[in-house]
């Protein structure tokens, strides 16, 4: 699955800057919707580029939050047969030449699952909260884009991402709600990442009464 990454943010950088979809963005539908039997759900990918400046200990961070947002939607997802989950062990079946070109991989994608999209995930910032729920030195951080793309055209057609450095109530006067919401706590990185996993997940435009 490593070796996926390149060619991974090579594609999204050709649509999108590598998916730099930062600030909190809504949900953008960039073209007419096709109708969907299904949609194949990929691992997480942390993007080489994300990592360049990085150091060993960030990097290690990047991929566990990765393993954590592949937990998070198999939660979400799995009971909703319209989304087919892929691990990465399946992934790498399908993909019987990892360096073809992106739309070639879509397209095994979309024949071995028989779905007629995929829905990408790229987690660009996983940032774990120092101190406690009530006294905190950091707050947690996590950015992530997700990109629903065409099996058969290879173009995204759906995107969305999440964006959030949790930040005090006085630093943030307009997020009364979310901070009441929440408990006025500290959230961890952990709930921080599944609090935006579903938010994202809300907005996704197919299957709607399915997603809990």
């Amino acid at each position: 699955m490593k070796r996926l990454l390149i060619v991974l943010c090579l594609f999204s950088f050709t649509l999108n800057g590598c998916s730099a979809f930062y600030g909190d963005e809504k949900a953008k539908e960039l073209g007419p919707l096709p109708e969907l039997s299904c949609v194949a759900v990929l691992p997480v990918i942390v993007p080489v580029v994300s990592t360049e400046s990085l150091s060993p200990m960030q990097k290690k961070n990047l991929q566990k939050g990765a393993l954590y947002l592949d937990s998070v939607l198999v939660d979400e997802l799995k009971n909703t047969e319209q989304f087919q989950i892929l691990t990465e062990n399946q992934l790498d079946a399908i993909l019987a030449d990892p360096w073809g070109g992106r739309l070639e991989q879509v397209r095994a994608i979309g024949q071995a699952t028989r779905c007629g999209a995929v829905l990408e995930t790229d987690l660009t910032k996983y940032r774990q909260r120092i101190g406690s729920n009530m006294s905190i030195e950091t707050s947690a951080a996590v950015a992530f884009s997700m990109e629903l793309i065409d099996v058969k055209t290879g173009m995204v057609f759906w995107t969305t991402s999440f964006d959030e450095s949790q930040k005090a109530l006085f630093d943030d006067i307009f997020s009364f709600n979310t901070a009441e919401r929440r408990g006025f706590k500290w959230l961890n990185v952990e709930e921080l990442s599944r609090e935006g996993v579903k938010s994202r997940l809300e907005e996704f435009p197919y299957f709607q009464k399915e997603v809990e």
